[in-house]
């Protein structure tokens, strides 16, 4: 557990993006016409990863990852508002999805991680490091727009092989 006496670092980035969640093109819900979307922000889901809708009261869909813990109770509480729904064809947007990172701590490591993160081309949109004087560790939560489930598991892998990373993996809702 870390240290309530951790230095703390909080670092925002932004640059001129794609909107993400082109929800109109990329959802499709079964037996249904257009129906207003919205991704859920507890589990962020990419194209790829198996998804379920709830029918808000409201403000329509919301589309959920189907391991989701939100997800999986609403089913479990309200399953006559869970809808089916999919992916749509080649989607056309940027997803923002949660990555947490444990290393041990050293010089050069969050520049390291941000090299891998450029030659990515992945957009940070938020990036938190939290370190760990008496254990030497550092864990960082980053928020990156990314396109697929392959971009996200390439990326993941370059930072898997760099020095003295622990664990890294996307968060989960």
């Amino acid at each position: 557990m870390l240290e309530p006496k951790s230095e703390q670092l909080d670092l925002k980035l932004s640059s001129q993006r794609q909107a993400p969640y082109d929800t109109a093109t990329d959802i499709q819900i079964q037996g249904v016409g257009k129906l207003k979307t919205q991704v859920a922000k507890c589990c962020k889901p990419l194209p790829g990863d198996p998804i379920g809708g709830y029918i808000t009261v409201g403000r329509g869909v919301t589309v959920h990852r189907q391991d989701c813990l939100t997800f999986l109770n609403l089913r479990e509480f309200e399953p006559n508002r869970i809808i089916e729904v999919n992916w749509g064809g080649q989607p056309a947007a940027v997803y923002p999805v949660d990555v947490e990172i444990q290393a041990y701590d050293r010089s050069g490591l969050l520049r390291d991680i941000t090299q891998v993160l450029s030659t990515s081309k992945s957009d940070v949109l938020a990036l938190n490091t939290l370190t760990n004087k008496d254990e030497n560790t550092a864990t960082m939560t980053v928020t990156l727009e990314i396109s697929s489930l392959e971009q996200l598991a390439r990326l993941l892998a370059q930072i898997r092989n760099l020095p003295n990373i622990i664990d890294v993996r996307r968060k989960r809702g």
